[in-house]
């Protein structure tokens, strides 16, 4: 629209002047008012079409010592072409709309109000005789600027509302986006962390397996075979050996279905983990004659789900370990909170394990590996590092061995679960 009002306010301020003037054709004023003229409209029109003012990588306004070369150019082609005649002084509502579009706020004032003073100075308004068409012409001139510098004012105020609401969708599309990747990216790494924990599932149950229904099948195996042999030679014999392979072969199944039971983990369905190791623990002190003190922390209850499970299992390794292999005398078990993670340490004054098994850590720290063929250690390390916890496998103090754990609170992220821990040599 302003493109309009400029290119009709510059012809017929030009053809007025030639009309109040015909001797301007005949001398320099006609070129000279034709080049300014289609100079003023043609760099008009490249400043705002060629993108060399109104930038598309610009937010607005534009650069001020841009939009002020600009501004300025076409001010003084309009200020010539007034001081040549005083028709052109009309033009000057061409900077008062690039005022408009260059400026914002206190610059858009000052600049309106140069314009203003520039069309009064050449219009003649200033000068004596002031009468009352003078002033009433200014007074019509200033109320026109000023309602149109306010009209301006509050475009600009509207106008700058609808881009910052465009911003702020804009961000908050992007917010969405990056909070859409954010959550399929979780819902990848849970599902990793899931496929993780279903495999190391499965190794604990190889692990199990081989060292339960693997050595009782090669038990069975070879006490089949002897019986085999002593059928004919040694009757009464074989009947032992196969009443004894009997006997393997129900605490087999026994041992089978408890593994298979303990996959649903039954005992965290009615109690925390803590309570259960508890009467885990009495009733193995009770089935193999060990006396057994526990010292439990009142604020050990309600813990995250991975932690009751790991607390449950490394407890009931531990606790299982000293009742068929320990010969203990005494076992000890206490579970406490501290500095955000839970602390559970497990001793007894058994046989401990062989000493071919006992190891020099960096720290000068004696401590545990499994012994060949068995996986019950390593796999207590293994569920403890898998939530970025730490596990201390090491001789007593005077006899047997002790086991201290040390899991935290709050999960670590997936990348801490895949890199080996401290103890992972075990």
């Amino acid at each position: 629209m302003w493109v309009v009002v400029s290119f009709v306010s510059i012809t017929f301020s030009s053809y007025a002047t030639f009309v109040n003037h015909p001797d301007y054709l005949s001398d320099w004023h006609a070129p000279v008012i034709i080049l300014l003229a289609v100079f003023t409209l043609s760099l008009y029109c490249v400043g705002l079409y060629s993108r060399l003012v109104f930038n598309r990588s610009d937010s607005w306004p534009p650069p001020f010592r841009r939009a002020i070369i600009f501004w300025g150019s076409i001010y003084l082609c309009i200020t010539i072409l007034s001081l040549i005649d005083n028709n052109f002084t009309y033009a000057y509502f061409i900077t008062l709309g690039l005022c408009f579009a260059l400026f914002a706020a206190r610059r858009l004032i000052v600049m309106a109000g140069a314009t203003f003073l520039s069309f009064c100075l050449l219009q003649g308004l200033f000068f004596p005789p002031f009468t009352q068409n003078t002033f009433a012409t200014l007074i019509g001139i200033g109320i026109s600027f000023l309602s149109m510098s306010l009209f301006a004012l509050w475009m600009q105020h509207l106008i700058s509302e609808r881009f910052e609401r465009i911003q702020l969708l804009d961000q908050l599309t992007r917010a969405n986006t990056e909070l859409q990747g954010a959550q399929h990216r979780l819902a990848e790494t849970a599902a990793q962390e899931q496929e993780l924990a279903v495999l190391r599932e499965r190794t604990r149950l190889a692990r199990e397996m081989h060292d339960t229904v693997g050595h009782a099948l090669v038990l069975i195996s070879i006490k089949l075979e002897a019986a085999q042999r002593l059928r004919e030679r040694d009757p009464e014999r074989c009947e032992r050996e196969l009443e004894a392979t009997k006997e393997i072969a129900r605490a087999t199944m026994n041992e089978l279905r408890a593994s298979i039971a303990n996959l649903r983990s039954p005992a965290l369905e009615h109690e925390p983990a803590s309570r259960a190791l508890s009467h885990y623990a009495q009733d193995m002190a009770q089935r193999a004659g060990i006396p057994l003190s526990f010292d439990l922390d009142a604020d050990v209850d309600a813990l995250p789900e991975r932690v009751e499970e790991t607390l449950w299992r490394v407890g009931q390794e531990a606790l299982a370990n000293i009742e068929k292999h320990a010969h203990a005398r005494h076992v000890q078990l206490s579970i406490s909170r501290r500095d955000g993670s839970i602390l559970m340490a497990i001793s007894d004054d058994g046989v401990g394990l062989p000493a071919e098994l006992i190891r020099q850590s960096e720290n000068g720290e004696a401590i545990c590996a499994s012994p060949a063929g068995h996986f019950g250690l390593s796999g207590m390390v293994e569920r403890v590092e898998s939530i970025n916890g730490h596990i201390s496998i090491r001789p007593g103090q005077e006899r047997g061995t002790t086991i201290e754990v040390e899991l935290p609170l709050v999960e670590a992220p997936l990348s801490n679960l895949q890199q080996p821990g401290p103890l992972r040599r075990l």
